[in-house]
């Protein structure tokens, strides 16, 4: 058995009806025809783009799930026309223009890629066809998509050339320019019903909109002003969405062959592959169909209750989705550690996302804020999983090679595989390796499920950074420079731990001082550096003799203090006796000429009170009792260097 032949298919709008159509038609000819799939998926758009320019950042970041991939490893590539955003739009067409293996085009036409595509003319056609056929409609207003489109023209020309057919004049200025949303409705009611009243009318017989969302929008309007469709006026659609179908008045429209298109794709693809001669556009016809808005199905409630339950299972998943992303902001706002981060991501994929398989990989230095571009595609380098599942079962921390997309045993099975960028805006941190179920979810809650998953780990490496700014910034402030012991702020901090342990345990606390003998003696003769020596000899036999109940500092020059809980008389002792063995036994191995003798002072007590004592007042007392005792002992050592 040969080599398994491999598709990358370039999308965008994963979770949208229509494009899941096509996916899911990509993915039944995979399986048929034992080609394996790989989607990468952008999630900018050419909605939100036009809107928020400012999110020009994210798009870019977005956009690296095209280049992802090392096309030298693939056999082909569909692109799906969906919505990118402006800058996935560029990025895809000049892969797919320059690329070496064969390419194919579906939901749109490319002038510049072999296509298959909808029959615009006689499929729309079929729909104006309808409504002068059946329901003798002569005054036919059309809602055109954007002016700068492709299939705008082309729809427009279907239009024209059935009612030419049945000896209906096109005038131009039944034609109005929409956006294909639902928010175009009002602007164009309010145009038809303007240029109807200047003939005389009211309304027109019928509307064909471009497409079904602009449809939707302007039975909307109509509604609101108390239009009733289809009494007053007909309305047909194009593309045939869920919402169409289901919307009331259901409305009529020509459902486009988006699954027969995606599979098509893939034999397509095949018949290239085996040398056949193709030709650069395969047309496929669409579905007319009919409901109420046209007035062919009576406006009956005979399937509100399909309608209420499509509906309220889809609240219920949109729903859900919210409550998982808040769910995951909380789970990983209260991670301490990227561990407890990424168990806390992998245990929210698994709830209302529809992720039937979810593998976390992320890419070297992603908590580096990465810019990655074009040339990632030649980038080969190891991808780690952190976290994931597939079915009910967790996947182990792996790493794999970036060149292969997936692990060894994804790649080699037969199924197909999404991959979703993480990135935090421009910054790139790895991808998702799903298998998502689009059915009943919204492209918004999903995109907002990602793009909150990227900001949680950017949070994660702010937190990280800033608590590791912290801790220098503490060690600068609390520890000496010198010697790398806790200075005097330090100590005052920790005094009154020690203080409150010792009150509550009933246990002595002690304070020692220590102070060098002779320090000046040893820089006038040997030398600041063997000062400096002699120091942090002291201090590394202080840490030394040290365990958990002591802590030490240096207080100032030749003065270091070291508080110790649990202590008493005996411990003071084998304490001391330790620091100077220490001393002896670093001078002797170091072969120094001179000795680096200490003073120590030391005060025991075991703290009485309510803990309401000024314990600063409390440290200054017990300090000067250990000094005093100190100077004694230093009066005795006296001249010995």
């Amino acid at each position: 058995m040969g080599k398994r032949r491999k598709i990358a298919v370039f999308t965008s709008h994963v979770y949208e009806p229509m494009s899941g159509l096509m996916q899911k038609g990509i993915k039944a000819a995979a399986l048929d025809r034992g080609v394996k799939v790989i989607f990468f998926a952008s999630f900018s758009d050419s909605y939100s783009s036009r809107d928020f320019e400012e999110f020009s950042r994210y798009d870019e970041g977005d956009s690296i799930a095209f280049d992802i991939p090392d096309l030298d490893d693939f056999d082909g590539i569909i692109k799906m026309q969906t919505f990118f955003g402006a800058r996935a739009k560029q990025r895809v067409n000049e892969i797919a223009r320059s690329a070496k293996i064969p390419v194919v085009n579906i939901g749109g036409f490319d002038d510049d890629l072999h296509n298959i595509c909808c029959d615009e003319m006689r499929s729309y056609g079929e729909t104006v066809e309808h409504l002068i056929v059946r329901h003798g409609c002569r005054d036919i207003y059309h809602l055109a998509g954007l002016s700068d489109k492709i299939y705008t023209a082309e729809r427009i020309e279907s239009y024209k050339s059935v009612l030419l057919k049945h000896g209906i004049p096109f005038e131009e200025n039944k034609v109005y320019y929409g956006n294909l949303w639902r928010d175009c409705g009002e602007a164009a009611l309010d145009y038809i019903m303007e240029d109807c009243a200047k003939r005389g009318k009211k309304l027109p017989d019928a509307v064909c909109c471009a497409n079904d969302y602009s449809a939707i929008g302007l039975i909307n309007a109509c509604k609101a002003r108390g239009i009733i469709v289809p009494d007053d006026m007909l309305v047909t659609g194009y593309d045939g969405v869920d919402d169409a179908i289901n919307g009331y008045p259901s409305l009529t429209t020509s459902r486009q062959p988006f699954y027969n298109a995606g599979y098509e794709a893939v034999n397509y693809l095949i018949s290239r592959w085996e040398g056949e001669e193709m030709p650069d556009t395969v047309h496929i016809m669409g579905d007319l169909m009919i409901n109420q808005s046209c007035g062919c199905k009576s406006m009956t409630a005979d399937n509100i209750d399909d309608v209420r339950d499509k509906f309220l299972r889809r609240l219920k998943t949109t729903t859900n989705v919210s409550q998982s992303t808040t769910n995951l902001m909380l789970g990983v706002s209260d991670a301490e550690t990227l561990e407890d981060c990424f168990r806390s991501i992998g245990k929210n994929a698994r709830s209302a996302t529809g992720f039937k398989d979810m593998l976390m990989c992320l890419a070297p230095d992603w908590d580096k804020q990465r810019v990655v571009g074009e040339e990632y595609s030649k980038v080969d380098e190891e991808m780690t999983v952190v976290t994931g599942f597939r079915g009910n079962d967790e996947v182990p921390q792996m790493t794999f090679r970036k060149k292969d997309i997936l692990p060894r045993d994804m790649l080699d099975d037969p199924y197909p595989y999404y991959i979703f960028t993480i990135h935090h805006l421009q910054y790139y941190m790895g991808y998702l390796i799903v298998s998502p179920e689009s059915i009943m979810r919204e492209q918004e809650s999903m995109q907002s499920w990602l793009v909150d998953l990227a900001v949680m780990l950017e949070n994660q490496r702010i937190r990280r950074d800033l608590k590791n700014t912290v801790e220098r910034l503490e060690a600068l402030y609390n520890k000496d420079v010198l010697t790398g012991i806790y200075n005097r702020r330090g100590l005052e901090i920790y005094f009154e731990r020690y203080y409150n342990d010792s009150l509550r345990n009933k246990k002595g606390l002690a304070v020692m001082l220590f102070d060098m003998d002779d320090l000046k003696v040893i820089n006038d003769n040997y030398g600041h550096t063997e000062g400096d020596y002699s120091i942090k000899t002291i201090a590394d036999a202080l840490t030394s003799a040290a365990g958990d109940d002591e802590l030490c500092t240096r207080s100032g020059g030749d003065e270091f203090v070291v508080i110790a809980k649990n202590y008493d008389e005996a411990k003071v002792t084998t304490y001391i006796d330790n620091v100077r063995s220490f001393i002896e036994s670093r001078r002797s191995q170091d072969k120094k000429e001179y000795p680096i003798n200490i003073s120590v002072g030391t005060h025991i007590e075991i703290p009485s009170g309510d803990g309401d004592q000024d314990l600063q007042k409390v440290f200054e007392e017990y300090l000067k009792i250990a000094d005093t005792a100190m100077y004694e002992q230093k009066r005795e050592h006296k001249g010995q260097v």
